[in-house]
């Protein structure tokens, strides 16, 4: 049984009138004829009672004829969502964030929900290089990333950046409200483990390199929070943060931008080519947030 089948049998059932039917389908009247006794045959029912001069349906016809209508609306509607899933109407998209991104990031997903009502958005938060890998195996389709690493098949495109402020004791405070990285070089320094996000391991060290000392290694880096509420909290080392962290900060730890700032490129990456319409939307609300050159 085949659709063309069934809208064929639907037209003369409306027409009661094989001629019609092909004059409103587009067709030779043979051709309804003929795939509508075909039909007729593989489902062994008479659907149509020819034996007078007017067609009519039979009462197995009456019957079919509902559940033809059923299927052939479903099959419009079949049509319909895989032309909106081509166009970028609906569908799913998996994009990889950070916990401080911020309002920028708000502003993008707000600005791409309004255009994409249907399209559902589903978030995985970890670190660049785990993004990455994901990207590569096609676990999440978009992803925010930090100072990414060159990946083959991968494209890669600057947003905005995004400054570090140091977290350090109290009793380190600068009064001037930044702070001096060589100040800090007698401090250890805490910090996330350089494969999850080597691009920005390597921004921090260079910082401190051009500031003219290596940082001590100090106690392992697990949450914002928790680090600062503790390690820092307790004066054994200093550690750098996103300014838009969310962060609940201790009267014993002080927050200050750095002296040389440090600046960390935010970028979206994704798989090249692109081939899904989803995506490319959602890469261009993006870039129409991104920072003014």
């Amino acid at each position: 049984m085949e659709l063309r089948q069934l809208r064929y049998f639907v037209a003369v059932a409306e027409t009661l009138h094989f001629g019609r039917a092909a004059e409103d389908l587009g067709i030779v009247q043979a051709a309804v004829s003929q795939q509508v006794a075909r039909l007729e045959r593989e489902l062994s029912l008479p659907l149509f009672d020819r034996s007078h001069r007017r067609v009519s349906l039979t009462a197995e016809g009456i019957v079919f004829l509902k559940q033809a209508r059923k299927v052939l609306a479903a099959a419009e509607e079949s049509q319909r969502v895989a032309a909106d899933l081509v166009a970028g109407r609906r569908g799913e998209l998996r994009i990889g964030t950070s916990d401080v991104l911020g309002p920028r990031l708000d502003a993008i997903l707000g600005a791409f929900r309004a255009g994409h009502p249907d399209v559902r958005l589903r978030f995985d938060s970890k670190a660049t290089a785990r993004k990455l890998d994901d990207l590569m195996t096609g676990a999440l389709d978009v992803a925010f990333v930090r100072a990414a690493e060159r990946r083959d098949g991968i494209v890669v495109r600057h947003l905005w950046t995004d400054d570090l402020v140091a977290a350090v004791p109290a009793r380190w405070a600068d009064p001037s409200g930044s702070i001096d990285l060589a100040d800090l070089a007698a401090l250890p320094l805490s910090l996330a483990d350089g494969r999850l996000n080597p691009g920005v391991h390597a921004i921090i060290l260079e910082a401190c390199a051009a500031a003219g000392f290596a940082p001590l290694p100090g106690p392992p880096f697990t949450t914002p929070q928790d680090t600062v509420s503790g390690h820092v909290a307790a004066g054994e080392c200093w550690t750098l943060l996103y300014a838009s962290t969310p962060l609940v900060t201790p009267s014993t730890v002080r927050l200050h931008p750095t002296r040389p700032r440090i600046g960390v490129p935010v970028q979206l990456a994704f798989r090249d080519p692109v081939r899904r319409r989803l995506i490319a939307d959602f890469a261009e609300e993006s870039l129409r947030h991104r920072e003014a050159p």
